[in-house]
């Protein structure tokens, strides 16, 4: 392969992005949006549709995107400080050893949420399709979606940049036309509640579709020119993105009395066009989890070059999503904040309360292999997480949103620690003097 070509899919993996390679506000925030703006989002605000009332899941939208919103700026800010991707700046917490163990884990789930969103791909493509009369087999639809995703992730974050300046107008003009023609429909009368939540379940619902992104924002806010570029970037891209789609949904659902999303489209007339672009913006949030995806397994093994491990997570990811894990949706949705969200209580900690000169890429380069207070730390907020969460033992309550119970329970625990281990230190010192 040519230097060229290198270059080209080269996306910084194990080191800071150089100047050269740094992006404008504009395309830092158009990723943003594109990511926010998914199938997913459709699909979660058919779910909320069918346990709250509008106005309820309208609050818990609103209120979910706003609190996600807020800690992916906060940890945008902490990406550009220190240049280099998610794992690498959760090393400076958990030790060199404890961010490989992040980047591993982060790398399985996005696996995961590949297959998801690759399955969703497939199965309205197949079903819009089927509306012409035109018979695509899941596979081949499956395929296809999973193979345009790969080639965009192999080029990294500068190629979700030049996808998402198309990518984004036609979600916008695809969302203010629905609204406008769902506004002039007639309304499809109360809906009955099918599965019931609580405000506390659906906000969980909300942040835990993108808390994995929100965490990992530093993967793309590394590439922004300033600071400012990637605070305010990430801040609008999830706050509008991610709640617009989800409101989307909810207001033609309501209208047309459907939460099927095909149904959804043909019955206010928008059909086929409303599905291609759906696709395509599908096209460039998906390729955002390979990529991501594949900087937390080229920081746990880096000895495989990143663009074999987007080749082999969409294998995998293609693989699992035959099995039909879009029936486990919300179970998953879950299980990512539980084991993922709290881990950022603990570099938002270290940061903003104890030194951020320890995020500096030189910094990082020099830590231990392992950083008990910050394992210990992980470990506590995820059992706190996993104990408020419904759909896992549902012991008790902190804030009814089991992602946030985690990461402040995470860094709590890691400012406890570094306290306790301070003061250790102190009275060594004392004793040695």
């Amino acid at each position: 392969m040519s230097e060229k070509s290198k270059s080209k899919i080269d996306d910084f993996e194990l080191e800071p992005v150089p100047e050269k390679a740094k992006r404008s506000w504009w395309v830092i925030s158009l990723i943003w949006l594109a990511i926010g703006i998914d199938i997913s989002g459709l699909f979660l605000g058919a779910i909320l549709s069918e346990g709250m009332a509008i106005n309820d899941a309208l609050l818990a939208t609103f209120i979910g995107s706003s609190i996600l919103a807020v800690l992916a700026m906060l940890c945008a800010n902490i990406g550009f400080q220190s240049g280099v991707s998610t794992p690498l700046v959760s090393s400076a917490v958990f030790g060199r050893n404890g961010g490989k163990l992040l980047g591993l884990i982060t790398g399985v789930s996005l696996v995961g949420w590949f297959a998801f969103q690759a399955d969703f791909f497939a199965l309205i493509l197949v079903e819009a399709l089927a509306k012409y009369n035109l018979q695509v087999p899941h596979f081949a639809a499956l395929v296809g979606g999973g193979t345009l995703m790969m080639i965009t992730a192999i080029y990294g974050v500068r190629a979700l940049g030049k996808l998402s300046t198309y990518s984004v107008p036609l979600m916008v003009g695809l969302i203010t036309l629905g609204l406008i023609m769902a506004s002039g429909a007639q309304p499809a009368g109360e809906r009955e509640l099918i599965a019931p939540m609580s405000m506390g379940e659906a906000i969980s619902f909300v942040m835990s579709i993108w808390i994995l992104a929100a965490i990992a924002s530093p993967d793309i806010a590394r590439y922004a020119k300033t600071r400012k570029d990637a605070i305010l970037g990430a801040g609008f891209g999830f706050l509008l993105g991610n709640s617009a789609t989800i409101v989307v949904a909810l207001l033609l659902t309501q209208m047309t009395g459907t939460d099927n999303l095909v149904e959804v489209f043909f019955t206010i007339g928008l059909g086929m066009v409303a599905i291609t672009i759906l696709v395509f913006a599908q096209w460039t949030t998906n390729s955002s989890n390979l990529v991501s995806g594949a900087l937390g397994m080229s920081v746990a093994l880096p000895r495989v070059p990143r663009p074999v491990w987007v080749i082999l997570m969409t294998i995998i990811g293609l693989a699992i999503a035959q099995f039909g894990m879009v029936d486990k949706f919300t179970a998953f949705l879950t299980l990512l904040g539980v084991t993922i969200a709290p881990s950022a209580g603990v570099y938002l900690a270290q940061y903003y309360f104890i030194n951020k000169q320890d995020f500096t890429f030189e910094a990082i380069q020099n830590v231990p292999s392992w950083k008990i207070n910050g394992l210990v730390a992980w470990a506590f907020g995820s059992a706190i997480s996993a104990c408020t969460a419904g759909e896992f033992f549902n012991l008790f309550s902190i804030t009814s949103i089991s992602p946030i119970d985690g990461i402040l329970a995470s860094f709590v625990a890691y400012m406890v620690l570094t306290k306790v281990s301070s003061m250790g230190k102190n009275k060594e010192t004392v004793r040695d003097y």
